[in-house]
């Protein structure tokens, strides 16, 4: 699969010192040998994107339990935007004003997120985007390449749909970076397969919840007599459409693509209602994100881009990945 080359700039260790020392003076003190002193508390501003995505969730409480278990120095304190981009922004300024030691932002939006890490470059406070880049700012990105899930999808559908199949897809939020990233992988990995035949007789956004996915899939189903496969950004919208095309005993003969390792995403595919997902490792990226945080405490350099791949997962190793749960 064709992969972006990536460069990875180290923030040099005189940068580091100089961002810690700079953070929340009252509550944090950094040493003469710029380790983070042991008496105070490091504190960490999170903004997640939406508590009712249940990826987000999952990497979340990975995150708390990494740092309940391994540091108790770490004070990580939560804020929920509700896929609102206003409120990021308020809860990201809140944060700010507090002078947190590091601020982590989930963007509910590539573009809209920006003010939000240029006002904590300005106040010299470290930003880790987590999950989802942002369009311009100084930040550390820590998460997966969302073009690679798509591609990967678009990799296996290549090979097992038919000829002149009909596809029908499942977008995420609309104008959200990541969602387009799918998307365009997805195609890519099509065009590159040279399956010009493959027609998507729909692209609808699904805004990465199961329901409107359901409500979605049961229109088709009545416009549309006869389509091969759905492929969703997310596996909570791949899920709905499964509910949708057991309702209307029309599951059979449809190949149905998620992203995100949902377990229930697992058992789907062994009772084989779904043919993949993308596992996007949410223990992974919140055990990536707290060794940023703790090089950041130790004053060490850090990479601008701490990445986790994407793993296919389909009937032949589901197994593997389910016995991890």
């Amino acid at each position: 699969m064709k992969r972006k080359g990536i460069i990875s700039l180290c923030l040099t260790g005189a940068m580091a010192l100089g961002i810690l020392a700079g953070c929340n003076s009252e509550k944090s003190s950094v040493g003469s040998d710029g380790v983070f002193a042991d008496s105070k508390k490091f504190v960490v501003g999170y903004c997640n994107g939406a508590d009712s995505d249940v990826f987000m969730v999952a990497r979340k409480t990975a995150l708390i339990n990494k740092i309940q278990s391994e540091n108790a120095n770490i004070d990580l304190q939560f804020a929920d935007a509700n896929q609102d981009s206003t409120k990021q922004l308020g809860d990201a300024d809140t944060f700010i004003a507090k002078k947190v030691d590091i601020l982590i932002l989930v963007p509910n939006d590539a573009e809209a997120i920006v003010p939000a890490v240029e006002a904590a470059n300005a106040a010299g406070i470290p930003v880790i985007c987590l999950g989802i880049k942002a369009a311009s700012g100084d930040y550390i990105y820590v998460g997966s390449e969302n073009y690679d899930s798509g591609h990967m999808q678009g990799e296996m559908f290549a090979e097992t749909l038919h000829e002149n199949a009909k596809v029908l897809y499942l977008a995420g939020t609309a104008g959200m970076q990541h969602s387009t990233d799918r998307r365009q992988g997805f195609l890519d990995a099509l065009k590159e397969a040279g399956r010009e035949d493959v027609e998507i007789l729909a692209d609808l956004d699904g805004n990465y919840e199961m329901a409107k996915a359901m409500q979605i899939t049961e229109d088709w189903i009545q416009k549309y007599p006869k389509f091969d496969a759905i492929v969703a950004a997310n596996d909570q919208m791949a899920l709905g459409a499964v509910e949708a095309l057991k309702g209307a005993n029309r599951l059979e003969g449809v190949q149905i693509t998620g992203v995100d390792g949902l377990e229930e995403a697992y058992d789907a595919i062994k009772a084989g209602e779904m043919v993949q997902t993308i596992l996007q490792d949410a223990p992974g990226q919140a055990e990536a994100a707290y060794g940023v945080i703790t090089k950041l405490m130790n004053g060490e350099d850090v990479d601008k881009e701490v990445l986790v791949p994407f793993q296919s997962v389909t009937a032949d190793n589901v197994a593997d990945y389910a016995d991890k749960k």
